[in-house]
C-alpha cells in the first residue's frame, strides 16, 4: 500500500447510511503535495418519510462545514454556536445525552469525565468535551448545571483544574435536532428514532485544524477509548502511530 493509499484509509471513518446504522466520517488528506477529498456521503431522514438526502464533502472542506452551526446555552447559560464558538480549529469530543436517562448516559457521561484529565494532558487548552442534550424540553440551563455538576463540570472551563474544557448544550428543540441529525445519530426507523432511550451510545471526536474525525462506541474501556483520540487527533508520530492499548483479562 502506497502513502496516499494509507493517507485515504486513515482519513476515511465509518458512519450512518440511510437504512443502516453506521456512520461516515472522512477527511481531506495531502497527496503528493496536493489536497485530495475523501468523499464524504452524510444521510438525514426526511421526516417520517425515512427518505434520504446525500451531500458531498468536497475538496477543501472540513467535516465542520457540513455541521450546523447551531445557537445554544450552555450549563451556565453561556450563549455559543456549536461550530464558530466550540469546534472551530480545536479537538472536539462530542456525545448526546439528557438528565433523565438511566440507560447509557451516565455510562457516556462518566467516560468523558474520565477523559478531561489525560486530554488536558495530552493536548492542553486546544480539547473541547461537549455533551448535547437529547430532552431540551426538560433540560434546562439550572437542570443541565446540576446535572453536569454531579460529574465535575458545574462550569465549562477545566484549565485551572487541570482538565479538558466541557460544555454541556441545551436550546431550542428544533435546532437541537439539527445537530443531531448533522452528525448522523439517526435510525432510518421513524418510530424507533424518535425514542430517545434508543440513540445510539457513541461519541464522535476529531481535530478540525486536521480534518480527522472517527466515532466510537461509548461502551469501550477508558484506555481504549483514550487511545483512539490520541492516534486519530494527534500530531506527533507518537501519538499517530502508537499502539493502541489492549484490554487485559
Amino acid at each position: 500500500m502506497n502513502q496516499s493509499e494509507e493517507n485515504l484509509l486513515q482519513a476515511a471513518s465509518a458512519v450512518e447510511v440511510c437504512g443502516r446504522r453506521q456512520l461516515l466520517r472522512a477527511a481531506a488528506v495531502t497527496v503528493g503535495g496536493g489536497t485530495a477529498a475523501a468523499v464524504a456521503y452524510r444521510a438525514h431522514s426526511r421526516g417520517d418519510t425515512g427518505a434520504c438526502e446525500t451531500r458531498v464533502m468536497t475538496t477543501g472542506m472540513r467535516y465542520s462545514d457540513l455541521l450546523p452551526d447551531v445557537q445554544c446555552r450552555t450549563q451556565t447559560d453561556r450563549s455559543v454556536r456549536l461550530v464558530t464558538d466550540l469546534i472551530r480549529d480545536r479537538i472536539a469530543i462530542v456525545s448526546f445525552m439528557y438528565t433523565q436517562c438511566n440507560g447509557i448516559c451516565p455510562a457516556t457521561v462518566g467516560l468523558f469525565q474520565k477523559l478531561r484529565a489525560p486530554l488536558y494532558r495530552e493536548f492542553g487548552d486546544r480539547v473541547q468535551l461537549i455533551s448535547i442534550t437529547l430532552d431540551p424540553l426538560v433540560d434546562s440551563v439550572a437542570r443541565l448545571r446540576t446535572y453536569a455538576a454531579a460529574f465535575g463540570a458545574a462550569d465549562e472551563a477545566g484549565a485551572q483544574r487541570s482538565q479538558a474544557a466541557w460544555t454541556f448544550l441545551t436550546g431550542d428543540a428544533a435546532g437541537l435536532e439539527q445537530i443531531r441529525r448533522g452528525f448522523g445519530y439517526i435510525d432510518p426507523d421513524p418510530q424507533r428514532d424518535r425514542d430517545r432511550t434508543q440513540h445510539a451510545a457513541l461519541f464522535t471526536f476529531g481535530d478540525d485544524a486536521t480534518n480527522r474525525w472517527c466515532t466510537f462506541p461509548t461502551g469501550l474501556p477508558v484506555e481504549q477509548a483514550l487511545a483512539g483520540v490520541i492516534r486519530i487527533c494527534g500530531t506527533s508520530a507518537t501519538q499517530r502511530y502508537g499502539s493502541l492499548a489492549v484490554p487485559q483479562g
